[in-house]
């Protein structure tokens, strides 16, 4: 048992990470760009961000692990909209391996997130990471796994099937993602529409893109800087290369096809295509509240009942 303690590191400590960070050179996680969620929460200090042309910026968890007047190992995580979700964006440390630091930091992240009404707190690591152990003894199980691919360039028409997603589609997005992702992963991912709303959060999407079919909706294509993520429903021939063709039109150049393993059809359709195929990571998530049904409560006429003689 591992008697380290991971100590929350305020917003001005954490804005003054930044020029140690090339000491931590060992990244055991590292999706998302954590360097920038250190600059917000120096300006979230600093009162910056009440100004009312600045944008509202995610609420954020720095942890970090001290040894002497150095860290040991840094922590990063973040709020999912919705505030039922928090994610692990970045896990630094200054060894090779050090088990019992990032077991440290992961139980400190997940106190802290809990204290602040998250009920769980999910994290993507690749697969084979020296670390994985760690991983799961911080408590975290693996429910999914993802397959990157690299998107090649296209010469297709502009000309798509799909329309920008609004607010209104939330509803049919959830619903879409009842239908297409099956209930083993479903069922420790995202069981409420509150909680697919982190899940959502935590694809890092900056353009949505949703397919009408008969009154629902039979596609969506998410496209972020880094990463394009699909869902997609036996709807019909031809959805499956009008989602390629949405990525592969509207994607970067440095962006990547994010697969999971359920979607078999669009893995099949993207590989004859000639995407190629740059690793797989898995999808991990641990649970920081139980969850308990409401038996509902029904009121009764007391005529109804039988007296007791």
């Amino acid at each position: 048992m591992t008697e380290l303690r991971a100590e929350s590191l305020s917003p001005i400590d954490a804005a003054t990470l930044w020029p140690q960070l090339h000491r931590l050179d060992t990244e055991v996680i590292a999706t998302r760009g954590g360097e920038s969620l250190l600059i917000s929460s120096g300006l979230a200090a600093s009162g910056l961000t009440r100004l009312p042309r600045i944008p509202k910026l995610p609420r954020t968890v720095v942890l970090g692990v001290k040894r002497g007047l150095s860290y040991r190992g840094v922590l990063i995580g973040r709020e999912l909209s919705g505030g039922a979700g928090w994610e692990v964006v970045s896990v630094r440390i200054a060894r090779p391996k050090d088990d019992d630091a990032v077991v440290a930091l992961l139980g400190g992240a997940c106190q802290e997130a809990a204290r602040r009404g998250g009920h769980t707190m999910y994290l993507r690591y690749a697969e084979g990471s020296p670390h994985a152990a760690a991983l799961r003894q911080g408590g975290f199980y693996a429910y999914r796994i993802e397959r990157l691919y690299a998107i090649p360039p296209s010469g297709r028409p502009l000309a798509t099937p799909f329309r920008p997603a609004t607010r209104q589609d939330r509803h049919g997005i959830f619903r879409l993602y009842c239908r297409a992702v099956p209930e083993t992963v479903r069922r420790h991912e995202a069981p409420t529409q509150q909680d697919w709303r982190a899940v959502l959060d935590s694809f890092d999407c900056t353009r949505e893109y949703v397919l009408d079919h008969d009154g629902a909706l039979g596609a969506w294509v998410g496209i972020g800087e880094r990463e394009a993520a699909v869902l997609a429903d036996s709807v019909g021939e031809g959805v499956i290369d009008a989602v390629l063709d949405l990525v592969e039109t509207h994607a970067g150049r440095t962006a990547a096809l994010v697969v999971a393993e359920h979607q078999w059809d669009i893995e099949h359709s993207a590989a004859a295509r000639g995407y190629t195929a740059l690793g797989v990571r898995l999808m991990c998530a641990r649970r920081l509240a139980v969850r308990n049904s409401l038996k509902e409560v029904v009121a009764v006429p007391a005529e109804s009942l039988p007296l007791l003689q």
